[in-house]
């Protein structure tokens, strides 16, 4: 069931805008990128070893890249570590 409540006296100018639907104005936001780890890298140094760190790019536009690991012999490298993007929102795409 639906019940819709009008007032009732009906307001005297009748340009008044009872609801704003306007978009929302774009706000700023901070994105935060959790790197804890990583596997299965490939070591490409003649020792057997890699040099390992994590570059991310937010819309191509800023990179961001976390501190190098050097000499890895595993492939597992262990960062704990934040990336910060500040971007405008709402927008149409996101590509990280």
């Amino acid at each position: 069931m639906w019940v819709e409540i009008n007032p009732a006296k009906v307001a005297k100018d009748l340009e008044e805008k009872l609801w704003d639907i306007k978009p929302k104005p774009p706000y700023e936001m901070e994105i935060r990128v959790c790197v804890f780890d990583t596997k299965d890298i490939k070591m490409m140094d003649a020792e057997g070893t890699s040099d390992v760190f994590i570059k991310a790019f937010f819309d191509n536009k800023s990179a961001l890249e976390t501190d190098t690991h050097f000499r890895c012999q595993t492939g597992k490298a262990s960062f704990n570590y934040r990336l910060k993007f500040n971007e405008v929102f709402p927008r149409k795409d996101y590509r990280l």
